[in-house]
């Protein structure tokens, strides 16, 4: 059956009362491709009388296949998640070199290393694939113009520049508003910058995305890769910026060793105090808790690197001040120093523990318990 064979096709069973889909149904099911049956169900509309465009009636037009409406519906996807992950990347950066004191006083991280890592993860997956999507996207109505496309990627294109919009005007009228106030400091207006820059970047490249696609005008292919280039300079510096603030990925681990080799010897800690209250004395070696059923889960805590048991020392009694009060030591070979400034700058990852205050090497820090369990009552 051939095109004007197919259209008539078309044009008989629309006029018998059979609709659109049902029509496109059957010549999928037969095995006419999506592109073929969208083509066949305009060129049947034209035959039963509905004025078309030129475009239409020349035989370039093509209703926009279901892998088109996929494609379109995935970049969006990807577009949200690079969208966020760079402006986390930023604002993370931010919070990292302009730290804000009350924010710290309450107990939460000005940088979180976490979301640094999980934001440079998100933009080198998502933006290249979004990129390739995009040049797939183009190149199909590149190669036919008079290609019609569905209301659904219609309304979800307007919906973007709708929120790229109204994003930068909320943006500008917060950053005047405390301008006004006499509260611009420097953390604010970098970060009122980047959701300006993020968010004009969209308007602009959708904008003129639907003034390519949809009103056929002319928009050259090198408008397009600026805008490309740019985006791809923005995400390097954020990225560069971001490892400079967190570290590249071995010091991340090494700086998780050692977070973990802290709480470890906070926990062994708890375990000796509490065996110490309540047999009147510290065990003699770790190897003592573990020969102990309520403190057996103490002696497996290793070193998560080296699987070696950390460094327990008794101080003698001749070193004691009180004889009702044990005191040992507790050591631990650490990878990377961590300092004051480093804890304040990340309170909420490193809480209360003071084991987390560490040079480089091996540290140690010593640890005092109440013996006489008759003095721990109103603790127990």
């Amino acid at each position: 059956m051939n095109t004007s064979n197919l259209a008539t096709y078309v044009a008989t069973q629309l006029r018998a009362g059979k609709s659109a889909e049902e029509i496109k149904q059957n010549l999928l099911l037969v095995g006419w491709s999506e592109e073929d049956a969208g083509s066949a169900l305009v060129a049947g509309l034209v035959e039963s009388g509905i004025p078309a465009p030129d475009r239409v009636l020349s035989g370039k037009g093509r209703l926009a296949s279901t892998v088109e409406v996929i494609l379109s519906l995935f970049s969006f996807i990807l577009l949200g998640i690079t969208v966020s992950a760079l402006a986390v990347l930023y604002y993370q950066v931010i919070n990292h070199y302009f730290p804000d004191p009350l924010t710290m006083g309450y107990g939460y991280a000005s940088s979180s290393a976490s979301a640094i890592n999980y934001a440079i993860a998100a933009l080198v997956i998502a933006f290249p694939i979004y990129a390739i999507t995009m040049r797939l996207w183009f190149r199909r109505y590149r190669e036919d113009e008079a290609k019609i496309e569905s209301k659904l990627t219609k309304w979800l294109t307007y919906l973007v520049l709708l929120i790229a919009a109204v994003t930068i005007v909320g943006d500008l009228v917060t950053a005047v508003f405390y301008f006004l106030q006499g509260e611009l400091t420097a953390r604010f207006s970098l970060k009122a910058f980047t959701i300006l820059v993020v968010s004009g970047i969209v308007f602009g490249f959708y904008y003129l995305e639907r003034r390519k696609v949809q009103y056929k005008n002319d928009v050259s292919r090198s408008t397009f890769q600026i805008f490309g280039w740019v985006v791809l300079v923005l995400i390097l510096i954020a990225i560069i910026l971001g490892f400079t603030t967190t570290g590249a990925p071995s010091t991340q681990r090494m700086h998780g060793l050692d977070n973990t080799r802290a709480e470890n010897l906070s926990t062994l800690a708890g375990c000796i105090s509490n065996y110490a209250a309540n047999h009147k004395a510290l065990p003699i070696s770790l190897d003592e808790l573990e020969r102990s059923t309520d403190y057996a889960y103490c002696a497996n805590l290793k070193d998560p690197e080296t699987g070696e048991s950390y460094d327990y020392r008794i101080i003698t009694p001749e070193e004691q001040k009180k004889v009702n009060e044990g005191t040992f030591e507790l050591c631990a070979d650490f990878a990377l120093e961590t300092t004051e400034k480093t804890m304040a700058r990340d309170p909420y990852s490193y809480g209360m523990n003071k084991w987390a205050l560490h040079p480089a090497g091996k540290s140690c820090d010593i640890e005092t318990v109440t013996l006489d369990r008759n003095t721990l009552k109103g603790i127990y």
